[in-house]
């Protein structure tokens, strides 16, 4: 038979609170594409960005298009930045003049 391992730990009273933060996308919620870059805009990774978003138009009434930005200078191309439009959900987009 194999030995046995304990585990030991200190006693809780209960879990700790999720630290979720909530986001506010308001200020770029109008229809026009936004591009949020990582380092500046936000501190977290791109995709976490992408899911929030995603959270926020589901709960707030509004469509997301998305659309991520990879630098190409590095190895593996890692996501730098977000591109987002928000639109009302019902809301027709403007037709551009053909010119």
């Amino acid at each position: 038979m194999g030995r046995e391992r304990r585990v030991s730990g200190k006693r809780v009273d209960d879990f700790p609170p999720r630290r979720r933060t909530r986001w506010d996308f308001g200020r770029v919620a109008d229809g026009q594409v936004y591009l949020l870059r990582k380092g500046r805009d936000f501190d977290v990774e791109v995709d976490s960005l992408a899911i929030a978003a995603r959270r926020w138009a589901r709960e707030h009434g509004y469509k997301l298009t998305t659309r991520s930005e990879f630098d190409e200078r590095q190895e593996g191309r890692p996501k730098v930045a977000l591109y987002v439009r928000f639109e009302r959900r019902g809301a027709r987009r403007g037709r551009r003049a053909a010119g």
